[in-house]
């Protein structure tokens, strides 16, 4: 098989050998796009390649497109890929299977498995915060970002697009240090260099500030004799005007990376992670005193109270001195969790506490800072939006007195896809295998993988149908567009979509959630559903048309129907759908437009939102980016024909909620994807009311 591989195969290989996975993936995608058929063995690679790049939504594809081709050592990445996904019932059975083949470290994926029942049973969300994407690029990693003066110092590169842009081994631009200004509403504004005297090679970033703002320690990679790299901590001092004097810290070494400095509150400690020997697990927190003339104590490990197995990141202190850090070792709901522990003596925390949604999500969850002159508002980075891309996000109170910085408690159901399971539906012990489809024979037979030319052998039964990869019940939350009430007593009829034959049916319960199992002959690949829901003469009925891998997205977004109103005139207006293509109105929804300016003038005390979508085609980021922009523009238009700014709220949902079956990966003519390109007009609320 070597001997007939090309040249580019094996110089994939080579860079995959060496762990350069963003170069070993070009190589394999060249061979692929030149016409040459990909070996199993280069398929299983490029999957791996996906999921050490952070890439898990393409790395979890390309395992489950593999499932009778893996071998035992591929399991643990990829049962990893279903827990970051938010696939939590499939990542317990991949769990299960290292087990059966004695892979990985059993006892650490005890506790993966643990997280997954965790995150099974706790899909409730803090109703007190928004969290929402901002709009600034840092194209595609995130360091995180901090406040400063008048505004927010963060990482970003420069955006150029001239072919010359250094990249890292991850295929990320290299980045500096970039300063915005935040308006009155907190919303950041348009970014410059913060420093030219803090222009490097490399990655420069996860910066921190003491009180007075006059010493900046901060992350940046530097190469060490025998040409590796390593991460360490500079400070530079203010000067007036520039940062100068630039220190490497002495608790740093070449022999380990430092990263991710936190200066407490009183200025008296600083807190960091590093991967140094003899902590208890990949990167830990550590603390060391901090003196005034710039001297450092030893280093100390905070304890196993707040480091795991996993990865500890991001610390910060906030002025109460609560703790704040990022961790992929406790429970949580995939990846980098944000946590906050209290503090129990000098310099000691325990007692962590995951945040929870809106927080986090399955996705990485890290950096969150506090806003120094208000507790409730900060920022969080967070790759849940789009697999490998980081994206700054605002954290925002819920009752604020401006009404349109709020957006509806169907944004606040973070992205992934979570199950509920009000009954703990996971008992580990006793669940039947599935998810591999791995020969039954001795670990030590299984791991050498089958020639592909040799035929299996005819089973002596039928085969079980493997399940575990569809999901087993139709579980969400259904919501008031009005006020964000839970609708009690609401029907759900999940249908077959070819036959019309009704697969289940119930209704919801006191909390607006409903949980129904789906029979397993449904449980099959291209199973399409009619879901309808509906209370009658309380609210507008809602029917979907989705496929059975979408319905864990539509648990984790949640179902919002809109109330029927006593005005007639009012209830029209919540009918209302204003077409758009690209990023422009068109004339048919402008004279929707005009008839809602002119209903709103009339009835100055009513509030409607925008809910703009987009068809799932193209970059999910900007396709967010998109709907938002385009409802701007409608809110505009509504505006300049007298509206008031306290009448319209403008909301860009993306992708996030189609209107037929032409999700991502679907064939869909265009016209049939521009359905899904609308603004959708929602009676929010009546000034003056709660």
């Amino acid at each position: 098989m070597v001997m007939g591989q090309s040249r580019t195969i094996r110089r994939g290989n080579k860079y995959f050998e060496n762990e350069e996975y963003y170069k070993a993936l070009q190589y394999y995608n060249q061979a692929k796009n030149a016409g040459e058929e990909l070996s199993v063995d280069v398929q299983r690679k490029i999957a791996h390649c996906y999921y050490y790049l952070n890439d898990i939504e393409r790395a979890f594809v390309a395992f489950e497109e593999l499932k009778g081709n893996l071998l035992p050592e591929d399991l643990v990445n990829y049962a990893l890929s279903a827990h970051k996904n938010g696939f939590y019932q499939r990542a317990i059975d991949l769990y299960r299977k290292t087990k059966q083949y004695k892979v990985g470290n059993q006892s650490q994926i005890n506790k993966l498995m643990e997280a997954c029942v965790w995150a099974l049973e706790n899909d409730e969300f803090n109703p007190n915060y928004y969290v929402n994407p901002s709009t600034l690029l840092t194209f595609g990693q995130s360091f995180g970002i901090q406040y400063y003066k008048n505004g927010v110092v963060y990482s970003s590169s420069s955006g150029d697009k001239d072919g010359n842009r250094k990249v890292d081994r991850y295929g990320k631009e290299f980045l500096n240090l970039y300063y915005s200004e935040l308006d009155e509403n907190g919303r950041i504004g348009e970014k410059r260099l913060f420093d030219e005297n803090m222009v490097f090679d490399y990655h420069v970033g996860a910066i921190s500030f003491t009180s007075d703002q006059k010493t900046m320690y901060y992350t940046r990679s530097v190469r060490i004799p025998g040409g590796q790299s390593r991460i360490k901590i500079f400070s530079v001092e203010f000067d007036g005007e520039h940062w100068v004097n630039e220190k490497v810290l002495p608790i740093n070494s070449n022999d380990y990376d430092c990263a991710y400095p936190a200066v407490t509150p009183d200025d008296r400690y600083l807190v960091f992670a590093s991967n140094m020997k003899g902590g208890y697990g990949g990167t830990d927190l550590y603390i060391a005193e901090r003196y005034e003339d710039g001297r450092f104590g030893q280093p100390k490990n905070l304890g196993p109270q707040i480091n795991t197995f996993g990865d500890e990141r991001f610390p910060f202190v906030s002025k109460d001195y609560v703790l704040y850090y990022s961790s992929d070792g406790m429970k949580g709901f995939g990846g980098l969790d944000i946590f906050k522990a209290e503090k129990t003596g000098e310099a000691k925390w325990s007692n962590p506490q995951n945040m929870m949604k809106p927080f986090n999500s399955n996705k990485d969850d890290f950096g969150y800072v506090i806003d120094p002159n208000n507790p409730d508002r900060g920022f969080l980075s967070s790759n849940r939006i789009s697999s490998g891309e980081d994206v700054i996000f605002y954290v925002e109170p819920r009752n604020l007195d401006n009404e349109n910085q709020n957006a509806s408690d169907e944004e606040m159901l973070p992205m992934g896809g979570l199950l509920y399971d009000e009954n703990g539906l996971v008992e580990v012990e006793e669940m039947p295998m599935g998810g591999l489809d791995v020969p039954e024979s001795t670990p030590e037979a299984v791991s050498e993988p089958v020639p592909e030319t040799d035929p299996q052998p005819e089973p002596v039964t039928e085969p079980v149908p493997d399940l575990s990869a569809f999901p087993d019940a139709f579980a969400t939350k259904i919501l008031s567009t009005f006020n964000g009430d839970a609708i009690e007593n609401a029907s759900v009829i999940v249908k077959d979509y070819n036959s019309g034959q009704t697969v289940v049916e119930g209704m919801t319960d006191q909390n607006g959630r409903v949980h129904l199992l789906l029979p397993d002959k449904y449980r099959k690949e291209g199973q399409a559903f009619e879901i309808s829901i509906s209370k009658e003469h309380e609210y507008k009925s809602k029917n979907m048309i989705v496929d059975i891998m979408e319905l864990e997205q539509i648990s984790n977004n949640g179902i919002s129907l809109t109330p029927v109103f006593d005005d007639v005139v009012l209830d029209d207006i919540g009918t209302m759908v204003i077409p758009y293509i690209g990023e422009n109105i068109t004339d048919e929804g402008l004279k929707v437009l005009d008839k809602l300016a002119a209903y709103l003038l009339n009835n100055p005390n009513v509030v409607v939102k925008l809910n703009s979508h987009t068809e799932a085609r193209g970059n999910k980021y900007n396709n967010l980016l998109i709907s938002q922009k385009v409802a701007e523009k409608a809110k505009e238009y509504l505006m300049d024909h007298g509206v008031g700014d306290v009448n319209v709220i403008p909301r860009g949902y993306g992708e996030r909620y189609l209107v037929n079956k032409c999700f991502r990966g679907k064939v869909c003519s265009d016209s049939e994807h521009l359905k899904n390109r609308r603004i959708e007009v929602v009676v929010w609320k009546m000034l003056g009311k709660n």
